[in-house]
């Protein structure tokens, strides 16, 4: 950050403040924003080796797989950072080991009960898959719950102090690798599918999460040593729904659209929608990658009683967001059509969805970091009743109009819930704690709320 940079964020915010949000947090920022720019590199990759309709059957089984892969993860990457700490802070060293091993445990069930949900699934009278490929299911199941361990072992690293080992196998080594493994049965075949590209990735993300799991293993062994573990399931299944609930909701809203487009239209419709919205979702990156920084920062003013820390804080991250974002919305109007042709040249016909969904990200960064406001405060209720509610009502919209307007009315109801989403989540907030993220605080400050 230039001295001069650093002078305005000074005036601005306060210079302790600046110092905590641009310090060491913001390299975590840099390296989450470079991963997810690979990802969609990755995503490119794939389109150019394979046709729009497997490209388009890939999408929906990727983004099935995450969707699953958080019904299997029960909370527990996000549970994880708050127990493995928790425990060994008040020297209850046999509970952290307790939760570890009861954790992979239920990651194990969990596993054992997709693949034979698969198994089933692929199992009809036709013996083909709705993905197109004979075992279709029983790979998104697998898929599913290798992203399941993935997500677990990376929280667990993090927890763990162990950042590079927690980022670099899943953000940067599976991105790389995958893609390649694809290409080299292109290069041996002559062509690439849809079952051979998601084979690609399983392979990957097996020795990634096996690689993981013997640096957590081998990190929790030094630090506990040879005890025996304590179960204390009664004090962590409380916490453990709402997570779970909050991650799976999450998964739908950013995962599930491509795999209802792909069931009402087909998968050469779906892989267009894919596209655009992996590309309109470069904008949610800002979003994301603040709130790694301000998340805790946010419950430490909270649980403080700093209300108006609190909304300082929001201030700055949500200035920070809204013109990181609007910027880019700006490059994507520019260059949108050109980013859709990277994946296929067909897809430049998708710019009008990648628009309306990128038009929805910005609606969400003008409005600030609201969603991590609601979990890091007393409203954590709340805001899985109110992503339930508004996710059900794109849903229905999506199901009723898809069929009669097409593809670009998916990416309408999307939009118009997530403006929906955070007029109802500012009016909460204003009213129950008295802060307000959005960039209308600077207008239209909020009456302080004593409680």
């Amino acid at each position: 950050m230039t001295s001069q940079t650093a002078n305005i964020v000074d005036r601005l915010f306060g210079h302790d403040l600046a110092g905590r949000i641009l310090g060491p947090g913001f390299i975590a920022l840099v390296v989450k924003v470079a991963g997810a720019g690979l990802s969609y590199a990755m995503l490119v990759a794939f389109a150019r080796m394979m046709t729009t309709d497997e490209f388009g059957q890939f999408g929906q089984m990727l983004n099935l797989a995450i969707v699953l892969a958080a019904a299997a993860g029960f909370g527990l990457p996000t549970a994880v950072l708050r127990y493995w700490p928790g425990h060994l802070a008040k020297g209850e060293f046999p509970l952290a080991k307790g939760f570890v091993r009861d954790a992979q445990l239920l990651l194990l069930a969990a596993a054992v009960f997709l693949m034979i949900v698969g198994l089933l699934a692929d199992s009809g009278l036709t013996g083909i898959s709705t993905f197109g490929t004979r075992w279709g299911w029983l790979a998104v199941a697998l898929l599913a719950a290798l992203f399941a361990f993935g997500d677990y072992y990376s929280s667990a690293l993090r927890a763990q102090g162990q950042t590079m080992w927690s980022l670099v196998p899943r953000d940067i080594a599976w991105r790389v690798a995958a893609p390649a493994s694809a290409g080299l049965w292109l290069w041996s075949s002559g062509s690439l599918e849809a079952g051979p590209a998601i084979a690609a990735c399983i392979a990957i993300m097996a020795l990634v999460a096996a690689v993981q799991y013997v640096v957590t293993a081998r990190d929790a062994e030094r630090i506990l040593g040879p005890i025996s573990p304590q179960r204390a399931w009664k004090a962590w299944r409380g916490p453990l729904l709402p997570l779970w609930g909050a991650s799976l909701l999450y998964a739908m809203v950013q995962q599930l659209d491509v795999v209802v487009v792909g069931t009402l239209v087909g998968p050469s419709e779906a892989g267009a929608y894919f596209a655009a919205q992996k590309t309109a979702s470069l904008l949610g990156l800002v979003m994301i990658a603040a709130g790694l920084v301000a998340a805790p920062l946010m419950a430490g003013a909270y649980q403080a009683g700093q209300k108006e820390e609190l909304q300082r804080i929001c201030r700055m991250i949500g200035l920070a967001i809204a013109v990181t974002t609007l910027v880019g919305f700006g490059v994507l109007v520019l260059i949108g059509g050109p980013l859709l042709s990277a994946f296929d040249p067909a897809y430049n016909v998708a710019y009008p969805i990648m628009l309306v969904l990128a038009f929805g990200y910005a609606i969400d960064a003008l409005a600030g970091p609201s969603a991590y406001l609601m979990q890091m405060t007393s409203l954590e209720g709340p805001y899985l009743r109110l992503m339930a509610i508004v996710y059900a009502f794109v849903l229905a919209l999506q199901f009723f109009l898809v069929p009669h307007y097409g593809v670009l009315a998916a990416a309408c109801a999307s939009a118009a819930g997530v403006c929906l989403w955070n007029v109802i989540a500012i009016r909460l907030l204003r009213s129950r704690i008295g802060v307000d993220p959005s960039i209308l605080s600077y207008i239209n400050p909020p009456k302080l709320v004593v409680q």
